[in-house]
């Protein structure tokens, strides 16, 4: 443990923790996997994170009419022009994050099986939203379901507490 990275803490990690099934190795986790995914994920979703801060500042704080129309005119050309990233870039990060999961296992901590399940079901829900997959019937309620706030900072929640425990 005295050469260990993480004997400097005071805790000690089982030895079959990080290890892959169906390779009997042991691994540390791909972080290459986990920092493509991240920042897939910060440019995928930039241009709603500016639209959802753009509408809460004309909304909450009092501008002047010319400043508002100004942010109201940037977020409609944000949208226009980067709304694309937001809408082709996260079908590719399920294959990425799936690779990331895939390579770095824990045993230890259920957390990422959620993270990964709620990220693919928002996802899934904006796919099914963008391409119009959903019947008419349910596209509603997709919708509410791919925009609540909540499922969001759930989101957010386990997978900063899963990676906090896995790492």
């Amino acid at each position: 443990m005295a050469d260990d990275k993480h004997g400097g803490r005071g805790h000690f990690e089982r030895e079959d923790q990080h290890s892959i099934p169906f390779l009997g190795t042991d691994n540390e986790g791909n972080e290459t996997a986990g920092q493509i995914a991240a920042w897939l994920l910060v440019v995928a979703n930039l241009p709603v994170a500016l639209s959802i801060l753009i509408k809460w500042l004309n909304r909450f704080i009092p501008l002047w009419p010319k400043l508002k129309g100004l942010l109201s005119n940037f977020n409609r050309f944000q949208k226009k022009h980067l709304m694309f990233l937001h809408y082709y870039l996260n079908p590719v990060i399920i294959g990425v994050v799936v690779w990331h999961y895939m390579s770095s296992r824990c045993l230890s901590t259920s957390l990422p099986e959620w993270g990964l399940f709620l990220m693919m079901s928002l996802m899934t829900c904006g796919i099914l939203i963008k391409f119009k997959w959903c019947p008419q019937v349910f596209r509603k309620n997709v919708y509410q379901i791919h925009t609540h706030p909540m499922i969001f900072i759930a989101l957010i929640l386990v997978l900063t507490v899963g990676h906090t425990i896995v790492d």
